[in-house]
């Protein structure tokens, strides 16, 4: 799952860390997502326009594929210039919310798959992006995804990678024996849950892709709140 909001972000579908309650988490928040989020909204999606113009220039004519998809919101945005999206996320809830809201578009396919084997995923892709799932990551598990993500891609492919900055959280926060920040996340119901939030640094982010990307592309949005790295598979 993924926002943009500063006291409650969130990214598409880590279903496997070391924290028991991060499935859990995504699987009770799928069906207010996108209200929690603000998605629809008009001051949402004026900000995030620049963004979604950004993407489907960078994702135009490409045979894509999506890594934690979530509800399928930023998947639409990018269908309407990719070739064609395959778009997986490891829960089901979602995957159906996703299959629902894209069913319009002959070109998207929704499907369930884990981030870090895609062992179900059997096509070639020139284009590959995930947004806001990089900072759910735990560390130890980066090069493990990008391994099983860029066995699928062909070489010179394109993939981008956009997520939040540090940003300020009411909830309690921690770090894990393996140095993941650890933050508290609560729904609208007040039910709370434990998640992983990493914040990468433009060297760690170049560090964890090397081998795997040509040249990176580093940049940031202007009021603080994402980056994006955007990089050719080597």
């Amino acid at each position: 799952m993924n926002d943009l909001t500063t006291h409650e972000p969130a990214v598409n579908g880590l279903r496997d860390s070391p924290q028991p309650d991060h499935a859990r988490y995504y699987a009770a928040r799928a069906n207010e997502y996108d209200v929690s989020v603000g998605y629809g909204t008009p001051l949402l999606e004026a900000y995030l326009s620049p963004l979604k113009a950004r993407l489907r220039a960078m994702l135009a004519g490409h045979e894509v594929l999506e890594v934690a998809c979530g509800t399928g919101y930023w998947t639409w945005n990018a269908a309407q210039s990719a070739g064609s999206i395959v778009a997986v996320d490891a829960d089901p809830t979602s995957v159906a919310l996703a299959s629902e809201r894209l069913a319009p578009i002959a070109s998207v396919r929704c499907a369930l798959a884990d981030a870090y084997k895609l062992d179900n995923i059997d096509e070639s892709f020139t284009a590959a992006f995930s947004m806001f799932w990089w900072s759910h990551m735990p560390k130890a598990k980066i090069d493990r995804f990008l391994k099983a993500l860029h066995a699928r891609l062909v070489p010179g492919a394109r993939v981008i990678f956009v997520d939040q900055l540090p940003y300020p959280h009411n909830e309690p926060r921690r770090f894990d024996d393996e140095g993941n920040l650890i933050e508290v996340r609560r729904l609208l119901t007040g039910e709370t849950f434990e998640i992983v939030k990493n914040f990468p640094t433009e060297a760690e982010l170049s560090q964890a892709l090397s081998g795997f990307a040509r040249t990176l592309d580093y940049s940031t949005c202007p009021d603080g709140r994402w980056w994006m790295a955007s990089y050719l598979a080597a």
